[in-house]
């Protein structure tokens, strides 16, 4: 079992894997210290073979773009075991014009930033980063701080139906969603009780 945030970029101009770890690693260690949490902690990323799970040679400066069919990124954190992985994959005409429509009309979140997510459904592509069930508690925080960044980046907007986050925060931008995620305020579901078991993981450990 896992959970994922979809990221939907407005442009094809893809940042490089070097400057989404940066903007990466500065909402990590935003949010922890918002949580009043001490820690050395450092998001990196490989690129590995999707069926042997071995590395592939990567350089982090040039984009973020990796086959679609063989391979995915690999994020972990210095001297923590696990780590959360990202896919590349195609966004076709009826998934645009037909899955959305409903969403459109009843979700006003969806509404209120239709104009955007239409440009991104545009470019033909989105990024999943994936999250398996029982990760460390660093790991559950850092992967949607990552799909974060690389939206912010990307101009995009980020959704997850799986259960990522409270389903009626999506789909959402960047900024709205890192007001949300992991903020022990937001209206109390099972999202919000997960996220402080973790924070409280963090901070006793």
């Amino acid at each position: 079992m896992s959970t994922t945030f979809e990221v939907y970029t407005s442009t094809k101009n893809i940042p490089s894997l070097s400057n989404t770890l940066l903007l990466s690693n500065k909402y990590l260690s935003d949010k922890l210290k918002s949580h009043d949490i001490d820690g050395n902690y450092l998001i990196d990323v490989s690129i590995r073979c999707i069926k042997t799970h071995s590395l592939i040679p990567f350089n982090k400066t040039s984009p973020a773009i990796w086959s679609t069919d063989c391979e995915y990124a690999w994020f972990t954190i210095n001297n923590q075991p696990g780590g959360c992985d990202a896919y590349i994959s195609k966004s076709n005409d009826y998934y645009r014009l037909e899955a959305w429509n409903d969403e459109f009309v009843s979700n006003e979140r969806a509404a209120t930033i239709q104009a955007q997510m239409m440009k991104c459904f545009e470019t033909g592509f989105y990024w999943t980063f994936r999250r398996s069930v029982g990760q460390l508690a660093i790991i559950n925080l850092a992967y949607g701080l990552i799909a974060a960044a690389f939206a912010e980046l990307t101009k995009g907007f980020i959704f997850s139906d799986d259960g990522g986050w409270d389903y009626a925060m999506f789909p959402t931008t960047a900024s709205h969603f890192l007001q949300n995620y992991f903020n022990l305020q937001y209206p109390k579901t099972e999202n919000a009780n997960w996220a402080k078991e973790c924070i409280d993981i963090l901070k006793y450990e």
